[in-house]
């Protein structure tokens, strides 16, 4: 949404008068909502990362414990009895718990980082326009590289913005157009006032 200095009272010289900041005051306002974009896509990524650590650590603690101390124990001295061998029956648990660390380890992006980002993604663009790619740790990456190239162009918008402004209302000029624009716009609204409806 474009702010405007001007409204329908104002007259179309004044309108041209104010343009500039206009202007201006559009590009600050995307530079500031690309900002904000910025922000809450390296939220997601923090957010997202730091709680797929602690969930992991987590979740291997509580599988490894629990695996150990009570899967563990019963099917040793079930297997232990059926072979008649106690050792071969503890390594063979072992080994199947193994196993089950190596399979969390390997599925570790999908289970925990992919579908954290999808979480907070939901929780930081509930109701807007939400980023395409963010399925993923990498489309957050992408996301927040686009933002920053995106935050660069509008930076690089509000200096040429500016520097127009700046140019446009040098003293001289600032002077002869303000004097007309007044003089325009008083005479614009008084012919207004005087057409019928």
């Amino acid at each position: 949404m474009m702010l405007t200095l001007s409204n329908n009272l104002i007259s179309p010289k004044m309108s041209k008068f104010t343009a500039p900041v206009d202007k201006l005051v559009h590009e600050t306002t995307c530079y500031v909502n690309a900002q904000i974009d910025d922000v809450k896509l390296r939220t997601i990524k923090g957010l997202s990362q730091g709680t797929s650590v602690v969930t992991r650590i987590l979740l291997i603690m509580i599988v490894v414990g629990a695996a150990i101390t009570t899967l563990s124990f019963a099917v040793v001295l079930w297997i232990g009895e059926l072979l008649h061998s106690y050792a071969l029956a503890a390594f063979i648990m072992f080994g199947v718990l193994l196993l089950a660390l190596v399979v969390l380890f390997l599925l570790r992006k999908h289970i925990f980082k992919n579908s954290f980002v999808s979480m907070y993604t939901d929780v930081f663009y509930h109701k807007e326009k939400k980023p395409e790619g963010l399925k993923t740790m990498e489309g957050v990456d992408m996301a927040i590289w686009n933002a920053e190239n995106h935050i660069k162009e509008k930076e690089e918008d509000i200096s040429y913005a500016f520097t127009q402004c700046k140019d446009f209302y040098s003293f001289k000029r600032v002077v002869r157009e303000g004097i007309s624009a007044a003089i325009s716009s008083l005479f614009w609204k008084n012919e207004k006032k005087d057409k019928p409806n």
